[in-house]
């Protein structure tokens, strides 16, 4: 069983990418034809695969081509703010109108699942910090659902703050806090996560899809301690990483039990094989405690989606 999981899961380890680049999904000079062109000559030169001939992969491509989420992984190898939301939120409009392999991707990828349980877990826990006065961040914020989506129904007064390096998403993140009645709450900065500079301004702090895109230990400790110098004291950070697949000679928290091995081969197969995603980095839990106790948190707690692959991280300044 461990062989057969460490076949279909090897590759797709991202290389280092500068902090000052949009880490999930790089800006190509190029059109949504000449990427996909380039994908497919790179199946063919390459050749068949031990658990996949060209021809599927070709097949695959030809699907993923057919939607707009589809196209845009093809174009970036990876989501923007737009995209993620789309995926995280998917749950609660339950589309129906969708092509097989879309239906595949946000109903039975075993990461997009985990994804989508891990922003329920995010939403949970930042909703019981919400009190008169609050200051809340998200970082990077995409069209920050997961502080617009809570309940403030029972406080006059807070701020949310949606702090990100792509313009777009921060004009997408406006349009949803206006659609949400709480735009007069809310300031947005265009800023590097890593050179925040903010210094005890925020109650809570939350931060998903950072660490997941960055190999560099140093770097995501140097990210953790800007998210800890701008968080006042007793301030709460509310981040996640990835747990390393099962592999030989590696201590895995998967839970088999609850992951489809089909599925994931599939997944495998479209994110790694064909597309190059770039949320391919892995971390075991003690090295995420160990990461974020360098940066000065204390008192780490560590929630589980049901499958252990994308976990939920509560740590307190």
């Amino acid at each position: 069983m461990r062989k057969f999981i460490f076949i279909i899961l090897m590759g797709g380890f991202m290389n280092t990418i500068s902090a000052t680049q949009n880490l999930s999904h790089e800006q190509r000079e190029t059109s949504f034809e000449t990427a996909k062109q380039a994908l497919i000559d790179k199946i063919q030169h390459r050749g068949d695969l031990p658990h996949v001939p060209v021809e599927k992969q070709l097949q695959l491509l030809g699907e993923l081509a057919t939607f707009e989420l589809g196209q845009f992984l093809i174009e970036r190898g990876g989501l923007n703010g737009y995209w993620t939301h789309y995926v995280i939120t998917h749950p609660k409009r339950q589309t129906t109108s969708l092509s097989s392999r879309e239906t595949f991707l946000l109903n039975s990828a075993p990461t997009c699942l985990a994804t989508q349980e891990r922003f329920s877990i995010f939403k949970n826990q930042i909703q019981q910090y919400i009190q008169e006065g609050c200051s809340f961040a998200s970082i990077p914020s995409g069209l920050m659902a997961d502080l617009l989506d809570l309940d403030y129904s029972r406080v006059q007064t807070f701020t949310l703050n949606g702090i990100d390096l792509d313009a777009e998403t921060l004009s997408q993140a406006k349009d949803y806090a206006k659609e949400k009645g709480l735009l007069d709450h809310c300031e947005f900065s265009e800023k590097d996560a890593w050179k925040l500079d903010i210094n005890e301004a925020f109650d809570l702090l939350a931060s998903n899809g950072l660490a997941i895109y960055e190999p560099d230990d140093d770097k995501v400790v140097a990210l953790y301690r800007q998210f800890y110098n701008a968080l006042k004291p007793s301030g709460v950070l509310i981040t996640s990483f990835l747990t390393p697949p099962p592999m030989p000679g590696l201590k895995t928290e998967w839970k088999l039990e609850f992951i489809n091995l089909e599925n994931l081969q599939l997944q495998k197969i479209l994110f790694v094989d064909i597309l190059d995603a770039k949320w391919q980095v892995f971390r075991a839990e003690e090295t995420v405690k160990n990461q974020l106790r360098k940066a000065g948190f204390s008192n780490i707690e560590i929630l589980y989606d049901n499958a252990h692959i994308f976990p939920t991280v509560v740590a307190k300044k």
